[in-house]
């Protein structure tokens, strides 16, 4: 028997069989290696067949694929993939051997093959690794979404540019379509501008943006930081659970923004958009009515108008690429008072401002660079609405910035790449009057019998945010070699931010009984209609506004490794560590163990078939306004006071805040926050989940994914000084604040606390999903998306200021999460954001080159109720109950978690199911090297009404917060929009 040569040298063998083989296969070769053998018969032969993709899914075409027999006397001839990335092969019946397949731009792959029966067919499954050779012409290639994922188990989704142009967008944003992809949903939020989406039915304020991925989270509160437009983006992609080691900071999941570059040849477009309103064409309603109208009130609607455009193409062939993207939108909207007796309709005027640019150069083969700068700018100019008059009214201004430079190289002839990137960004968040300035106080008017009349004066809240950030970033990726490709990567940021902040107006806030001596000089009541002998009803100031000056510092790193075990089975695992330092401030130590493995297996069963399933653990990063607000409204913070009655000062004679400062010890006692008293760590998900994708033919395919994702140290509000009495089935009328204090461990007094509260790291949520989507191209200008999610998500806290009902219970247990006294409340229960079931539906559909019609269908469970303890007012609004004479708690105007009768679960009761089908039409006019497209968009086309998705504070809550008990009345409240149109025009060119 011959002996085999030694192991080392039969490698050496393979690799350079390989070689060859790979010279031989690859595409632009002039030649096919000839066989060395006759080619095999269908009589002594089998076939092969199968798919080759990229490792991201895509499928190959002009892959070259070849049979190689273990006796090494005879080489089948070789074949290239066609469309799909599909191939045949005929190889000799009763031979062990390998096919050896190659890809220009991959590493090459083999796969041992088994002896084959004669007239057997064989399938094989293969998935190519990419080279990490990138010059500009690669890094500015459009990136497509493939049936089949052949690479991870992360769930989400991905809109690619041409769904984002094409779909209906309201207001051109692109994160309205989001709300499409499985997993995500339109959030409920606790103030006006809340981040707009929730992932995995978390809170949204921790759900992180990325722009070409880097952080694009306004710090503060979370959110955007910059609004890209709509033309300047390539895709979006939003990564909900299980992904990889190299995303992080983010518990609650990322949308990731990928940027658009200049192509080959220049091209762009023009636009002009218009939302004409009600009665505002040839004397059409284009819109619907406003739903809830109140009696008398005629609203002129809402118009909105947009202008824009973008360009890109080379400056240098092959070398320099340009591309720039402008959108600028103004709309008015009119302003219904939220109750039967609004004065006036008002109006909020609106201005948007979206701008990027990029620039990529390719130094050489090897050495790109990109320079990239967005800036978004909004503006909200009030003008007065219901009793709020115009002079009393606000501005709302949010600015953003980044600018970014990121550099890739590849060394070792592609075997490995780095890519390191900065980035600058700034934010600006303020609230100006709208007119005239804070040098006057805001003056409440009441009538004798304390209906209010109107609100004149100024306004009554003082916020200016200022943010700079500094990222960066470096990630290497190193090929090495069996099988193995590792990434390493660090990053940091480091933002400096500045608050001025007080909780009223600089000069107080009186309110004021009309007597008769209130006559207005105009249409409606003003500030200088009020004589200086009016009786004052109180009288409201900040004794100490503060101006807050601090930081906040991200680490992270991790190391992951992509293992291809064979070409159709993927193993990734990593381990990623982030570091959040506000957890090291006040009273709380470094939280530095938050280590997160993680680790998803893709198995690329069949062509048409795919098994995957992963699991890790996800840190998250807190919002700075946790430490901002421990500051701003600790022991030395601000202190809003309340002058009645006969301690109420005369009509502009109160005290100013310097006057009582030097009266502090004497102030009324108040809610003080100490900051992080029982420490503070990040929050940590733990994520699942295991699916199975399915492609029944060449344009389709179906895909369940089951999900799981359980999250602790959750930030919420705990007081340290609560009251201790358990309320039972009597407790159903408003208790005095004295009573309250009477119970509390430490006895108010002036000058010192009643609620002393800090930040825990103590909340729980959880969520399970079962995510079916279905994807199909019905032909090549044709698509629809689908999916039905089932989930159910559940959670104990839902925002930074979550107090609980009663004391400090909190959780299932009913025992106090300090002392752990028993319980007769608990919060657990079902999440704001949490829709049972949500099926969307997107469509695409280009007929015959000129005519292109899309859809969006979405039908959604209606979100929980939440009944606080408290009565219907007369004018349909409601009065709260006090249960236990805990008085004001910071946050419940926000949040609305206000006290419940005994017995009441938080959040267990649904508002109706809502179904929304918006659509839109475009004909295309070709002419030369241009292109106009005229366009109709509808929104909500059958008028349906949505009574969900709005902020849950009290008074102004929306339906999602009710009164009383459980089967008592439900007052729906604020619907959603009504059924509008968009015109549009498109001017494109090349």
């Amino acid at each position: 028997m011959p002996r085999r040569a030694p192991p080392h040298l039969r490698a050496v063998a393979r690799v350079l069989r390989l070689a060859l083989l790979a010279g031989g296969l690859l595409p632009g070769t002039r030649h096919v290696a000839r066989a060395q053998a006759a080619p095999a018969t269908p009589a002594d032969s089998a076939r092969i067949t199968g798919v080759v993709r990229s490792q991201d899914g895509g499928p190959l075409e002009g892959a070259r694929v070849g049979f190689v027999p273990d006796t090494g006397h005879g080489r089948e001839p070789a074949t290239a993939t066609g469309a799909g990335g599909r191939f045949a092969l005929r190889v000799p019946a009763r031979t062990e051997g390998r096919l050896e397949i190659a890809a220009l731009g991959h590493s090459p792959a083999t796969i041992a093959l088994p002896p084959l029966a004669p007239g057997s067919e064989h399938q094989v499954a293969a998935t190519l690794a990419p080279r990490h050779v990138l010059d500009a012409v690669t890094v500015t290639a459009p990136h497509a979404r493939p049936l089949l994922n052949t690479e991870d188990a992360a769930t989400g989704g991905t809109l690619e540019r041409t769904e984002l142009a094409a779909l209906p967008t309201d207001a051109r944003d692109p994160l309205t379509l989001a709300f499409t992809l499985p997993g995500v949903a339109p959030s409920t939020g606790f103030f006006g501008d809340a981040p707009p989406l929730s992932l995995a039915g978390g809170n949204a304020l921790y759900t992180e943006y990325s722009l070409d991925g880097l952080a694009n989270t306004e710090g503060y509160l979370g959110g955007p930081r910059v609004e890209v437009p709509l033309d300047a983006l390539e895709r979006l992609d939003v990564h909900v659970t299980t992904y990889g080691a190299a995303l992080g900071r983010g518990a609650n999941g990322l949308v990731d923004a990928w940027s658009r570059a200049g192509g080959a040849r220049w091209q762009g477009d023009l636009f002009a958009y218009a939302r004409p309103g009600r009665d505002a064409l040839f004397g059409l309603d284009f819109d619907a009515a406003p739903k809830l109208v109140p009696a008398g009130v005629d609203p002129n609607g809402f118009k909105r108008y947009q202008l824009g455009g973008a360009a890109g193409g080379p400056l240098a062939r092959g070398r320099t690429f340009l591309f720039g993207a402008a959108e600028y939108t103004n709309e008015d909207e009119a302003r219904i008072g939220s109750t039967a007796r609004a004065t006036f309709t008002g109006l909020e005027e609106r201005q948007k401002v979206k701008l990027l640019a990029r620039l990529d150069h390719g130094w050489s083969p090897t050495q790109t660079t990109t320079l990239r700068a967005a800036f978004s700018s909004t503006d909200r100019a009030g003008r007065g609405t219901g009793f709020v008059v115009p002079e009393a009214d606000i501005t709302t201004r949010r600015i953003g910035s980044l600018a970014a430079l990121t550099h890739r190289s590849a060394l070792a002839g592609g075997r490995v790449s780095n890519t390191a990137s900065a980035q600058l960004g700034t934010f600006r968040w303020f609230f100006p009057p709208a007119h005239g300035d804070l040098t006057r106080p805001q003056v409440t008017i009441l009538a004798p019998d304390s209906t209010l009349e109107a609100v004149v004066g100024s306004t009554n809240f003082v916020f200016d945010e200022t943010e700079h950030q500094l990222e960066l970033r470096d990630v290497v990726e190193v090929d090495l070699g069996g099988g193995h490709a590792l990434r390493l990567g660090v990053e940091g940021t480091r933002s400096w931010f500045r608050l001025s902040a007080a909780s009223t107006n600089p000069h107080g806030a009186y309110t004021v009984f009309d007597d008769g001596n209130i006559v207005p000089q105009g249409p409606l009541l003003a500030f200088d209609d009020v004589p200086a002998d009016v009786r004052v009803a109180s009288y409201t100031i900040d004794a100490s506004p503060q101006q807050v000056n601090l930081t906040q510092s991200l680490i992270g790193a991790f190391v992951e490794d992509r293992w291809r075990v064979t070409p159709s089975l993927t193993v990734t695992a990593g381990l990623r560590w982030d570091y959040d330092d506000i957890t090291s401030r006040g009273a709380s130590r470094p939280d530095l163990d938050n280590f997160q493995p993680r680790v998803s297996v893709n198995w690329y069963a069949r062509p048409t078939m795919v098994v995957r399933g992963g699991a890790g653990l996800y840190a998250g990063k807190l919002p700075y306004a946790i430490w901002s607000d421990a500051v701003q409204f600790g022991a030395n913070g601000n202190a809003v006071v309340t002058f009645e009655g006969d301690s109420a000062p005369r009509f502009l004679q109160g005290r100013t805040p310097a006057q009582l400062e030097a009266r502090r010890d004497r102030l009324p006692a108040r809610e003080i926050r100490l900051p992080f008293a029982l420490g503070l760590e990040q929050p940590v998900s733990r994520q699942a989940s295991v699916g199975w994708q399915f492609q029944p033919g060449a344009d389709w395919a179906i895909s369940l994914d089951g999900v799981w994702v359980e999250t602790r140290h959750l930030p919420r509000s705990v007081d340290l000084n609560a009251i201790t009495v358990q309320r039972g089935p009597a407790d159903s009328l408003p208790v005095p604040i004295a009573a309250g204090d009477a119970e509390r461990p430490v006895a108010p007094v002036p000058g010192s606390y009643r609620r002393l509260t800090t930040t825990q790291s103590g909340g729980t949520a959880r969520y399970r999903a079962l995510f079916t989507t279905v994807r199909r191209r019905l032909s090549s200008g044709w698509a629809v998306d689908a999916s039905w999610v089932w989930a159910h998500a559940e959670n104990d806290t839902e925002d930074i200021n979550f107090n609980a009902t009663q004391a400090n219970c909190f959780g299932r247990d009913f025992r106090d999460a300090l002392t752990g006294a028993p319980c007769t409340t608990s919060e657990w229960a079902d999440a704001i954001n949490d829709r049972r079931h949500k099926v969307s539906v997107r469509s695409v559909w280009t007929v015959g080159g000129r005519l292109r019609l899309s859809a969006i269908a979405d039908w959604q469970t209606g979100q929980p109720v939440n009944r606080i303890a408290g009565r219907l007012a007369p004018d349909g609004g409601f009065v709260t109950y006090d249960l236990d004479g805990s008085g004001p708690i910071y946050g419940e105007g926000f949040v609305g978690n206000l006290d419940r009768f005994y017995g009441v679960p938080r959040n267990g009761e649904r508002l109706p199911n809502f179904f929304e089908l918006s659509g839109g039409v475009a004909w295309l006019l070709s002419f030369g090297g241009s292109a106009l497209e005229l366009r109709a968009d509808v929104f909500n086309a059958l008028n349906a009404t949505e009574w969900g998705n709005y902020a849950n504070g009290v008074p102004g809550g929306g339906s999602r917060t009710q009164v009383g008990h459980p089967g008592a009345p439900i007052v729906l409240r604020s619907p959603g929009r009504p059924r509008q149109l968009q015109l549009s025009a498109r001017y494109g060119f090349r």
